[in-house]
C-alpha cells in the first residue's frame, strides 16, 4: 500500500468524521414514519405510510394532523430552541396549511407556527402581542421534498428553508409559553382540526438550543425523489394552465356595464337588517328580482321571501312584494330562484323551521291575474336549498343546483346537490347528493351548474380553502364524480355558472390569484365557445365604484351572484354589504353586454 494511498484514505476518513461531527445531535427526534408511533398520535382520519426522506413518511389527506404526546412544554418557546421537519406538499391552493405549530386559538394559546399560507408562500408566524411574520419567496412544486427550520434566539426567530435562512422576526418580548400541544400538519384548536395540510411529513428534530447557521446548513441534504400526486390531491383542471390567472389588481375591468340598485339597505327606514341571495327572472318582458329579507338575524324564523319587479330593464323597481312570509308556525322562507316556462313564472325557495332546521325547497307559481303566488308546498327535501335557476337538459328534464344544508357550521361537510325535474312537472323533483372527495374536511356546498349535453359540471363553494370544487356527471346529473378541489381560486361564496348564447361558459364569483376568501372584486370567468375550461377573467365591479349607482367602500363584500341572459346582455344580481359586517346587504344589478365577454 503506497504512502499516497494511505494519506488519501486517512484524509477521506478525517473529512467524513468532521462532516458527521458538524451535524448537531438532536434532543428529540420524531421519525414521522408510522401511524402506530408511541411518540405521536394522529387526530382525524388515519395517515398513510409511504416512502420518505428517511425510510417511511406519513401522508396527510387534509383531514387529520399529528400531535406530539405530552408536548405542552415541548419545546419551551420562551427559551432558545431549533426545530426542523421535512414536508412535501401535494396541493398548494388550499388556503392555510400548517406544517408545524404550537397554537390553540380557541383558548387564546398562541405561540408560533410555520405554514404554507393562502398566497402559497412559506410563512412563519410568531406571537408578539399579535402575530409577526417572516416569509420565503420560494416557489413550491407539488410532490417535492423541502426542509423547513425554526431557530429561536433571545432576540429573534428565524425561518429556514432547505438549509438557508429565509427570513426573521425580531422578538421584542419572549414568545408566550402555553399548554398548546406541538402539532404537525395542522392545528388542534381545542377539538377542532384546522389549517390542515395535504401532503407528506418526515423526520422532525428538536434541539434545545440555538443552532449556528453552519449547523442548520449541515442538516439539509437535497432530496431528488418525488411523490406522485394522488387523485385526491390533484386539482381538477377547470382553469387553462396556459393562461396565468392574474391577481385582482391586474384583472381588466369590463367596459359598458350598467349598474342599478334593486333594494338599498336602509334599516332606519324599513327595519330590515339581513338581505341576501338575489334571484333574477325575465318573464313577459318584465325583470323579477327576489331576495331573502329579515328584520331579525340571518337564518332565523322571521325570514321572508320577497321580490320586486322592473318594467324598464332594471332601472326602476316596484315596491317590495311578498312571495311567502312563512305564515305556518315556526316556518321561515328565504331566498330562491325563478324559472319562466310555458307562459308561467315559477319560484323555488329555500325554507326551514326554527333556526335552520328541516331545510327544504318550496315551489310557487305566479297568478298574474291576482298578483298572488300560488303555493305548491314542499317539492324537495333532504336539506336541499336551490342556489341557481333550473336549466333544461337534452333528456327533457330540468336540473337545479343547490346545497344539502343544515344548521350553519364552518366545521362540517354540507355537500353540493342537484334536483332533477320529472319533465316539465315542477312540483316533482328527484334529489341527488354529490359525494365529496378525499381531503374535503369542511364544505358549505352552495353550487352552480353548466350543462354540456349529457355531461353536467357542478362548481361548488369550498370551506377548507379559497378554491372552486368541481364534480362531473356523465348521465344528466344522476350520478357524480366526487366534488374535488380545482386549480381555480374562488372566494368562499356562492357562485353562479351557465352557458351564454355565444357558446361560452361563464362563472361569476370572486376569482383571482392570491385573493384568499375576499369577496371582492366581483369577477366573471369565461371559456372559449364550446369549451369547458375557463381561460379569461374580467372584473364586473370593484369595492370602490365612484360615480356609479350602488355602495362603495375601501373594503366590502360583493357576493352571492345570480345571472340570466336577455336581449344581448347578461343581467347579474348580487349582494353588497357596503363595508358593514355580516350580510347587512343592498341588492344590486350589473348589466353586461355579451359582446364584451368575447
Amino acid at each position: 500500500m503506497s504512502d499516497r494511498f494511505v494519506y488519501l484514505l486517512g484524509l477521506a476518513l478525517f473529512t467524513a468524521a468532521v462532516a458527521v461531527a458538524s451535524e448537531p445531535k438532536p434532543d428529540r427526534v420524531w421519525p414521522l414514519d408510522s401511524v402506530s408511533s408511541k411518540q405521536i398520535r394522529y387526530k382525524g382520519s388515519s395517515p398513510a405510510e409511504v416512502a420518505g426522506v428517511d425510510d417511511q413518511s406519513l401522508v396527510l389527506k387534509g383531514k387529520s394532523l399529528l400531535e406530539v404526546n405530552d408536548s405542552a412544554t415541548v419545546p419551551n418557546s420562551r427559551k432558545p430552541f431549533s426545530l426542523v421537519v421535512w414536508f412535501n406538499p401535494y396541493n398548494l391552493d388550499r388556503g392555510q396549511q400548517m406544517i408545524v405549530a404550537k397554537n390553540r386559538y380557541a383558548l387564546n394559546q398562541r405561540e408560533w407556527g410555520i405554514m404554507i399560507d393562502s398566497d402559497q408562500k412559506l410563512r412563519l408566524y410568531v406571537q408578539q402581542g399579535g402575530w409577526k411574520t417572516a416569509h420565503s419567496d420560494a416557489t413550491f412544486k407539488p410532490g417535492t421534498w423541502h426542509q423547513v427550520g425554526l431557530v429561536v434566539t433571545d432576540d429573534k426567530a428565524e425561518l429556514w428553508l432547505d438549509g438557508e435562512l429565509a427570513g426573521a422576526v425580531e422578538l421584542t418580548q419572549p414568545i408566550p409559553q402555553t399548554n398548546a400541544p406541538l402539532t404537525f400538519g395542522g392545528v388542534d384548536d381545542d377539538g377542532r382540526i384546522r389549517q390542515t395540510m395535504m401532503g407528506a411529513l418526515d423526520q422532525a428534530m428538536l434541539f434545545n438550543r440555538t443552532l449556528k447557521p453552519s449547523e442548520m446548513a449541515s442538516l439539509y441534504k437535497p432530496v431528488t425523489a418525488t411523490h406522485p400526486i394522488p387523485d385526491f390531491a390533484a386539482p381538477f383542471p377547470i382553469w387553462d394552465k396556459a393562461s396565468p390567472l392574474p391577481v385582482a389588481a391586474d384583472i381588466p375591468t369590463l367596459k359598458g356595464v350598467k349598474f342599478h340598485v334593486i333594494k338599498k339597505w336602509d334599516r332606519e327606514a324599513d327595519g330590515y337588517t339581513f338581505l341576501h341571495g338575489v334571484g333574477l327572472g325575465w318573464h313577459k318582458n318584465k325583470l323579477y328580482a327576489s331576495i331573502g329579507h329579515n328584520k331579525g338575524a340571518e337564518n332565523t324564523v322571521s325570514e321572508e321571501a320577497q321580490y320586486r319587479v322592473s318594467e324598464d330593464q332594471g332601472q326602476t323597481w316596484s315596491e317590495l312584494r311578498v312571495i311567502d312570509a312563512g305564515e305556518e308556525p315556526d316556518l321561515a322562507v328565504s331566498h330562491g330562484v325563478f324559472l319562466s316556462h310555458a307562459g308561467k313564472l315559477w319560484a323555488f325557495h329555500g325554507a326551514y323551521y326554527g333556526k335552520m332546521q328541516k331545510i327544504h325547497t318550496r315551489a310557487y307559481s305566479l297568478d298574474e291575474a291576482t298578483g298572488k303566488w300560488d303555493p305548491h308546498g314542499i317539492v324537495i327535501r333532504d336539506g336541499f336549498w336551490p342556489m341557481n335557476q333550473p336549466e333544461k337538459m337534452d333528456d327533457g328534464n330540468w336540473i337545479m343546483p343547490g346545497i344539502s344544508a343544515g344548521p350553519y357550521s364552518n366545521n362540517k361537510i354540507f355537500p353540493a346537490a342537484v334536483a332533477i325535474s320529472r319533465g316539465d312537472d315542477f312540483t316533482k323533483w328527484d334529489y341527488v347528493e354529490i359525494p365529496t372527495g378525499e381531503g374535503i374536511d369542511r364544505m358549505w356546498g352552495e353550487s352552480a351548474n353548466f350543462v354540456d349535453g349529457n355531461r353536467v359540471f357542478n362548481i361548488a363553494r369550498y370551506g377548507g380553502g379559497a378554491s372552486a370544487l368541481v364534480a362531473v356527471s356523465e348521465n344528466y346529473g344522476r350520478t357524480w364524480t366526487p366534488s374535488r378541489i380545482s386549480n381555480l381560486p374562488m372566494a368562499t361564496s356562492k357562485p353562479v355558472a351557465g352557458t351564454l348564447s355565444t357558446g361560452q361558459r361563464y362563472l361569476i364569483c370572486t376569482t383571482a390569484r392570491n385573493n384568499g376568501g375576499r369577496r371582492a372584486p366581483l369577477t366573471i370567468a369565461v371559456t372559449a365557445p364550446g369549451e369547458t375550461v375557463f381561460q379569461k377573467v374580467f372584473v364586473i365591479r370593484r369595492s370602490q365604484h365612484p360615480g356609479e349607482p350602488g355602495e362603495s367602500a375601501d373594503s366590502l363584500s360583493l357576493s352571492y351572484p345570480c345571472a340570466i341572459e336577455h336581449d344581448g346582455h347578461l343581467y347579474v344580481g348580487y349582494s353588497n354589504n357596503g363595508g358593514r359586517r355580516g350580510n347587512l346587504n343592498s341588492a344590486e344589478l350589473a348589466i353586461i353586454p355579451i359582446a364584451s365577454l368575447q
